[in-house]
């Protein structure tokens, strides 16, 4: 369990999630990279190979600038959460990335540079941790008092220690990997060829794989071995009719390798079929060209699969499972052992195809095993979209990465472009409220005057800082700034149906009251988004109200209308919030169909006047001119309970009865118990069908 937790938290991870987001970033050079390869492989076959070749070469030095690209990522992204200088931890990074490349040997053989993935990441992340670490020195940091060229000085100097320290670690390391590990042989001997020994092999593969390691690299020998053997096997097969082997270096490309390691183009489909998440569905469709193409970088740090103890599992079952099948059906003479040696790149169908010989069952072979490695990845990547382990709406809160001070600064004095300004301030605070605390949910109870039950609770969102003060949402202003508020009011939407279900435990007739902003309601698919969200839950459609305000209203009518109605033919209530305040009338409420209508505080505060209590009377007539329940907020007094009840009002939200708590305040002052009553739900079921004639 341990080790469980250890992978967990690393899954979670904020610097694994900017790895993924990354990787996403830099996918259009991996694609330029394929394409060329692709584009090589077809003339190539057609004879051009002058113009094969250059396009070939192109391609592959484009390849090897993908982990360049994706080190100089990461350090843009590192150098803006710990606020170090941004150029030199770039340099120093690539420096230390490109030396201990060569210390170690992962280097190209097409050209000179380094081409190791995990290192790239590793020395983006240790050098700006050296710098950050450095930088609390007074004589690597400064001070004001110091003049610019001194102030460069002491930082180059915070960089220069960083490299070679970095590059002292990684010598230190090297020698006692020579001297301690290299002597001895720590790779088991295994038979190419042989149904246990590929077996394991491909079992090793994933296994490095999934701590980052290049699984392909570090078993080259065997991989090496295996293409001289089917080199000479295929030879004597058409020369001297000799069997073909059921194991040849293709096997695992085609059968155990379908998309990359693991057989991830079953999950690519996976994920294009059933994620809900909004981040899934753009890693999927952004990764699938690769992954058809057998390059699955992006779908390994994207979900991510390394260090995630939920998706290592399917990672390693699926080519398994892959392995045995296919190495059965050739057994049997169901399909042809592979005759033809074919580029990796080959898409499966038409690798499983040419590769047999032309046998359509090659192709069908491969068609089987991806839709059982959808079937082994599904359940496994359902937890990860349900909980929003990866990339989705919990995290859409870092996915603005690249924030820099000194661009923040510079807007500030010379920008003529105030938006762009805002939408950096605004970047700025969302990434401070990230480090300095987190986002939680409270719970308000609405009341019932009559029964002094609870009828329903309120979610609201608010941030708790280090010290564990709550603070207010003053901060949704910077999420509305980025355009934002969609991924926020999902979040918040999944966070109320977890605790709807903790809830419904206690008492299965609990009901939430949820607001979602207008750009979210007006947002597409906005109401399929939360039937599925709700079905995957245990609550009922029943259970949930959505609260909308009145700007929303004047935004676009018609689709308002529609999106209400679809609400209601699922079984989902609709309130009007904050009414009184901005654009009340009459027509509105005679165009909608709520359920319930509340009352905005604002025409609490008044009551003392004669005046104030005849709008207030005016306010709820209007309300009740729909037929919808009336509920009334912020009442904090005594004698705006007495003079609410006076005009009829039986649902009241406010300081007087419970100010907004959390879970753990809404069990210890047991709420659930006494839920409600079966008056209340008779009323409302003979409301619903008032409404509904």
């Amino acid at each position: 369990m341990t080790a469980y937790r250890v992978m967990s938290q690393l899954s979670s991870n904020k610097y694994l999630v900017a790895v993924s987001n990354v990787f996403i970033m830099a996918l259009p050079l991996a694609l330029i990279s394929t394409f060329c390869e692709l584009i090589a492989l077809f003339t190539d076959h057609y004879g051009y190979e002058s113009f094969s070749g250059t396009i070939r070469y192109v391609g592959e030095a484009t390849g090897l600038m993908f982990p360049i690209l994706l080190n100089f990522y990461l350090v843009t992204y590192l150098s803006s959460v710990k606020r170090i200088p941004k150029g030199l931890s770039i340099a120093s990074a690539l420096t230390v990335y490109f030396i201990v490349s060569y210390q170690w040997g992962f280097i190209s053989v097409i050209m000179p540079l380094p081409n190791s993935f995990p290192l790239s990441l590793l020395t983006a992340y240790v050098t700006c941790e050296l710098i950050y670490r450095l930088k609390q020195f007074r004589i690597f940091r400064g001070s004001e008092r110091d003049s610019v060229i001194d102030s460069s000085v002491n930082m180059m100097s915070g960089a220069v220690v960083s490299i070679a320290t970095m590059i002292l670690i990684s010598q230190v390391l090297h020698f006692v990997y020579k001297v301690a590990v290299l002597p001895f042989d720590l790779m088991p001997s295994l038979d190419p060829t042989s149904f246990v020994d590929g077996f394991i092999y491909e079992l090793l593969r994933g296994l490095f794989w999934s701590v980052g390691i290049n699984g392909h690299n570090v078993l080259h020998m065997y991989k090496a071995e295996l293409y001289d053997i089917t080199v000479m096997n295929i030879s004597a097969w058409h020369n001297f009719g000799l069997d073909l082997n059921i194991i040849s270096t293709n096997f695992y490309d085609f059968f155990t390798g379908i998309g990359g390691s693991g057989n991830l183009l079953s999950l690519v489909i996976c994920m294009l079929l059933f994620a809900k998440s909004d981040g899934y569905k753009v890693l999927a469709k952004a990764s699938l060209i690769l992954c058809i193409f057998n390059v699955n970088e992006p779908v390994l740090y994207g979900v991510p699969v390394i260090f995630n103890p939920i998706m290592i599992i399917p990672f390693l079952v699926a080519p398994a499972i892959g392995f045995v099948v296919a190495y059965g059906a050739m057994y049997f003479g169901i399909v042809p052992p592979l005759s033809e040696i074919q580029s990796w790149l080959m898409p499966p169908i038409l690798s499983g195809y040419i590769a047999t010989g032309g046998a359509i069952s090659g192709a069908v072979l491969q068609i089987v095993i991806i839709a059982i490695g959808v079937a082994v990845y599904y359940p496994f990547f359902k937890v990860m979209d349900k909980r929003n382990l990866g990339i989705g709406v919990s995290d859409v809160f870092s996915n603005r990465l690249f924030t820099s001070d000194e661009i923040e600064v510079k807007t500030r004095l010379t920008s003529f472009i105030p938006s762009l300004h805002q939408n950096l301030k605004a970047q700025k605070e969302i990434e401070r409220l990230q480090a300095e605390g987190e986002f939680l949910l409270y719970f308000q109870p609405q009341v019932d005057v009559k029964t002094n039950k609870v009828i329903s609770f309120e979610t609201l969102i608010r941030y708790q800082n280090n010290e564990g003060k709550i603070l207010p949402p003053t901060f949704l202003a910077a999420f509305r700034q980025l355009g934002l508020m969609p991924d926020l009011d999902f979040w918040v939407f999944d966070k109320a149906l977890r605790a709807g279900e903790r809830f419904s435990q206690e008492n299965q007739h609990v009901k939430l009251s949820i607001n979602i902003s207008p750009d979210t309601v007006l947002s597409k698919n906005f109401v399929s988004k939360i039937k599925a969200h709700i079905e995957e839950s245990t609550l009922s459609f029943s259970q949930i109200e959505i609260e909308i305000t009145e700007e929303l209203l004047v935004q676009n009518e018609v689709d308002v209308a529609r999106v209400i109605d679809q609400l209601h033919d699922l079984g989902i209530a609709v309130a009007l919030d904050d009414f009184g305040t901005g654009y009340s009338s009459l027509a509105y409420l005679s165009r909608f169909d709520f359920d319930k209508v509340k009352i905005d505080r604002t025409l609490v505060l008044n009551l003392d006047t004669q005046r104030g209590r005849d709008l207030f009377s005016l306010a709820v007539q209007l309300g009740k001119i729909s037929n919808a329940e009336i509920v009334v907020e912020g009442v904090e007094e005594l004698k705006e309970v007495e003079f609410v009840s006076s005009v009829g009002v039986r649902y009241i939200q406010g300081y007087y009865y419970y100010r907004p708590m959390s879970q753990q305040d809404i069990f210890a002052q047991n709420l659930l118990k006494d839920f409600g009553s079966e008056q209340d739900e008779s009323d409302n079921s003979q409301r619903a069908v008032t409404k509904s004639v």
